[in-house]
């Protein structure tokens, strides 16, 4: 059984100011504070017990001036959260309207929740305390008649006349209570103004980057759809010519397989082993070309199999042997330097013209020798050539498919081809020529 997430911890509300901005605003307010409390306090005493500097100030003063320091140290902790800031700014209020201390931190508490708190209830409430301590505070010191008992007194004689000042009218306290609350919140306000830009400005900076972000997903997402649109084309294009291929070529090899075991079985009855061995030759080359016709059927419908090798330069072996086997004597001689391997590409592409040379060979000079050279290296490449007898039509006959098919493959891969009867008209001699690496 699951035990339920917990909950996440509420983020401090000061979160994104720099943590030096931080630390330098908790060491001011402390020494506001303990400058204040202790004005404060020397007034206070002077007033009520009439101490003078150096004497031993009274339990009630020296209370004050302990508790007031203790609610700026509390300050420091009004960021932790809503919940810590609104306790804290209740607590700074309430010293002034019981004890002989200042109102600093109850104007400090009351500036940091018009900034940082969500509620404007919190914020009307906050100031409506921090007002009425201020008010008390301004008004317990007015009461001082006398040099050193009255801060506010003392502002309003700087010359420090002797006698007895008469009270502070209530209407003055009230200006100065009004005047240090509305400085205070005008302070305020202006931050949180600046904030609120900040804050308006940090997010559309974070809008713009999404939508750019959108965008981009848009933009990647429509060339996915496009590249698959392209690819379910060539798909259909690759079932359609895999469709033509077996419909016309697949009817044929499965006719001619036929033929040749039909051949093979009179042979065996006619007791004639060279006509039996090339039957069975025919046989095995039809069963073989269907294989190949297969394999490329599924090629062309799903692609290259990951376990299934493709012909290479390699397997040019192989393909001479089942040019003898078929009768076609041909002469080889091949020489490719390793000492660098070999293109993969180019390899295969070897293979393949190599066997459209040898059909073509075979093909207008059916039972002549056909010389084959290959040879290649690093620096020049790789050259494939063929050379045969002219048949009797000479250069020219049938449809010169094949010769355009090798022509178009080595173009392709960078290289060139070239193909004509010898200068005494007796040979045909066939040349391509591939790099030995391909651009990338």
């Amino acid at each position: 059984m699951s035990s339920p997430a917990a909950a996440p911890s509420p983020m401090p509300l000061a979160a994104g100011t720099p943590r030096w901005r931080r630390v330098c605003t908790n060491v001011g307010i402390v020494a506001g504070t303990l400058l204040s409390a202790s004005l404060a306090a020397g007034y206070s005493d002077t007033r009520l017990h009439g101490h003078r500097n150096g004497e031993t100030i009274g339990d009630l003063t020296a209370a004050a001036f302990f508790v007031s320091l203790a609610v700026g140290a509390g300050l420091c902790w009004r960021f932790r959260s809503t919940a810590a800031l609104l306790v804290t700014a209740v607590i700074a209020c309430l010293p002034p309207l019981f004890l002989p201390t200042d109102s600093l931190p109850a104007l400090i508490a009351m500036a940091s929740v018009v900034v940082w708190h969500p509620d404007v209830r919190a914020r009307i409430g906050v100031a409506a305390g921090a007002t009425l301590a201020t008010f008390a505070a301004v008004w317990r010191d007015s009461r001082g008649t006398r040099a050193g008992t009255s801060f506010w007194n003392s502002v309003e004689h700087p010359d420090g006349s002797p006698g007895t000042w008469a009270p502070m009218p209530l209407s003055q306290v009230a200006l100065i209570t009004l005047l240090l609350a509305a400085a205070f919140a005008g302070v305020a306000l202006l931050r949180r103004s600046r904030r609120d830009v900040t804050r308006e400005h940090t997010r559309a900076t974070q809008a713009q980057h999404l939508a750019h972000q959108a965008r981009t997903h848009a933009a990647e997402a429509q060339s996915r759809a496009q590249d698959l649109g392209r690819r379910l084309a060539e798909q259909d294009e690759r079932e359609a010519l895999a469709r033509e291929v077996h419909d016309v070529l697949g009817h044929r090899l499965s006719i001619l397989a036929m033929q040749a075991n039909a051949l093979e079985i009179e042979a065996q009855a006619s007791d004639a082993p060279d006509l039996q061995e090339r039957a069975r030759q025919i046989r095995q080359g039809a069963a073989g070309s269907m294989t190949d016709l297969r394999s490329l059927l599924s090629i062309l419908r799903h692609g290259p199999r990951a376990d299934e090798r493709p012909y290479e330069l390699a397997d040019i072996a192989t393909l001479v042997t089942e040019c003898i086997d078929a009768g076609t004597p041909v002469s080889s001689n091949v020489f490719v330097d390793q000492s660098s391997p070999l293109d993969p590409v180019v390899s295969r592409s070897a293979y393949r013209i190599t066997t459209e040379l040898l059909t073509n060979a075979r093909k207008h000079s059916p039972g002549h020798l056909v010389r084959l050279h290959i040879h290649g290296n690093p620096r020049d490449g790789l050259v494939i050539s063929t050379e045969n007898p002219l048949g009797p039509g000479g250069p020219g006959v049938g449809s010169q498919s094949g010769l355009t098919s090798i022509g178009q493959r080595a173009h392709d891969l960078g290289g060139r081809f070239w193909a004509g009867p010898s200068p005494d008209g007796r040979t045909y001699t066939a040349t391509a020529k591939l790099p030995w690496q391909l651009l990338r």
